[in-house]
């Protein structure tokens, strides 16, 4: 179920703190540095931080954007699911993304994924079957925790081509 990140501050920064330096997590938390608390926002206006939660309440993945309201475009997306395949992470994942269109009312959405993290075979069906767009890739623009230069793939999906689709 997706939540307001605002309310489960304590435990998101608790997965937080236990996953920086899991190599499995290291296409999440960008460059050398490891992330152990998250800046919670006091409102949406500059961003939109939501929480997965399981059935018992756990904190299983952290979903947010960056808001530029003079563009109308939500950016920067981040995605990081705390655990193994889960289907609730991906129902909430597929709902946060469409509220950005739908409740939100934002006219796109620009995110980037690191080359090889296993997110971005999903990333790439999503513009695929929404008829977004790959911007393009900037080479060796990330080093993760593993000391190694990354790629990253640039994306764009328009309100217009989702809501298009998503419709029919």
């Amino acid at each position: 179920m997706l939540k307001l990140a605002i309310d489960y501050v304590d435990k998101l920064n608790r997965k937080n703190r236990l996953v920086a330096f899991n190599p499995k997590y290291m296409f999440y938390n960008l460059g050398a540095c490891r992330y152990y608390n998250t800046d919670i926002a006091t409102d949406s206006w500059n961003q939109m931080q939501m929480v997965s939660v399981s059935p018992n309440d756990d904190v299983i993945g952290y979903l947010a954007c960056k808001c530029d309201r003079s563009a109308n475009i939500a950016y920067g997306v981040a995605a990081i699911n705390y655990g193994d395949i889960n289907l609730t992470f991906s129902i909430d994942f597929f709902k946060f993304l469409d509220s950005l269109f739908t409740l939100h009312h934002f006219n796109k959405i620009e995110w980037e994924v690191v080359i090889g993290n296993p997110a971005e075979k999903m990333y790439d069906k999503i513009i695929k079957k929404y008829n977004g767009r790959i911007i393009g890739v900037k080479h060796e623009s990330t080093k993760l925790i593993d000391g190694q230069l990354y790629d990253m793939k640039e994306y764009e999906l328009f309100a217009r081509d989702y809501l298009k689709v998503h419709k029919s």
